[in-house]
């Protein structure tokens, strides 16, 4: 491995501009309909190798993190999809991974689904094994529902089980943002089966994303017809995702507010960094316990470096 020189990727955080859902299957499964974007390189994990002649080895650090949610045992996401790609590839990687985790866990942002997705990426690099984006995407769908759109790692339609990705055809806007995470558990399973638990879920259908020649008209289309359908049974679970949507919609500046995924985080859109920051100060201030981050949702994409 003498000739394999250190390397490092961002694993950007994940936010669901509008999630639908449809009704259970008879597999436990639901069909969602999602358009999916990243944030920038202020709301991201990091992951480097330093590749070396020893097994492969994962350690984890995270700021303000519980030690104990920081595993790097042998189901944290990294090294499952590290032995995943193994498999496919019949390559041995070793060396030394080291993630620095600054994105909350089970928040609805995708984190170690962004993980795992910077691990093939990094590994495909570092290990020279070409494969391209759309191999590593195929091969990434039993790691999770999320991992094929965090190795797109730029904006994309998630249906089907969250295995089917689509590019998005129109453009899409960057808008300035703030993501906040309430210090709550609020894991996947009970979300969808309080969905389930609706009697007036909305009708499922696959739909076309929003469409707007400026960010502004982009809002407006966003704000008339597209939801997450999961945002409703949460807060009935943790009405705190409740009040903190309404605290980003009254802090000054907001033009759009929604939950990601099956939450906690909750997100707001603003016309100006100068308003998302502001917004982030204010919500920092008052929730000191809360994860915060000021970043701009759109295009992001990897960033790696050697």
């Amino acid at each position: 491995m003498s000739g394999l020189k250190p390397a490092s990727i961002s694993a950007h955080a994940k936010v669901n501009l509008y999630l639908h859902v449809g009704p259970v299957r008879s597999d436990g499964r639901h069909p969602l309909d999602s358009l999916v974007v990243f944030a920038d390189a202020r709301a991201a994990d990091r992951l480097h190798i330093a590749p070396s002649d020893e097994a492969l080895r994962l350690s984890v650090s995270g700021p303000g993190m519980d030690d104990a949610m920081l595993g790097a045992d042998e189901d944290n996401l990294v090294l499952r999809a590290a032995r995943l790609l193994s498999e496919k590839t019949g390559i041995t990687f070793k060396g030394t991974l080291t993630l620095e985790k600054h994105l909350p866990i089970a928040a609805g942002i995708g984190g170690g689904s962004s993980d795992a997705a910077a691990t093939l990426r990094l590994l495909n690099h570092v290990f020279e094994l070409g494969l391209s984006v759309e191999e590593l995407m195929a091969m990434s769908v039993p790691l999770g529902g999320d991992v094929p759109a965090c190795v797109a790692g730029e904006p994309v339609l998630m249906r089907g089980d969250g295995d089917r990705i689509e590019p998005v055809v129109t453009g899409i806007p960057e808008f300035p943002a703030v993501l906040v995470t309430p210090p709550i558990a609020c894991p996947t399973g009970p979300v969808f089966r309080a969905f389930d638990e609706l009697n007036d879920a909305p009708p499922f259908s696959e739909c076309e994303p929003p469409v707007g020649s400026g960010g502004q008209a982009y809002l407006a289309a966003l704000r008339s017809g597209y939801r997450n359908d999961l945002q409703a049974p949460a807060i009935a679970r943790h009405p705190e995702i409740g009040d903190l949507l309404e605290r980003l919609r009254a802090v000054g500046g907001a033009r759009f507010a929604a939950m990601s995924g099956s939450g906690a985080t909750c997100f707001a859109l603003f016309a100006n960094e100068q308003a998302a920051r502001h917004a982030a100060g204010v919500i920092r201030d008052q929730s000191p316990t809360f994860w915060v981050a000021e970043t701009k949702l759109g295009a992001a994409g990897f960033d790696l470096s050697v």
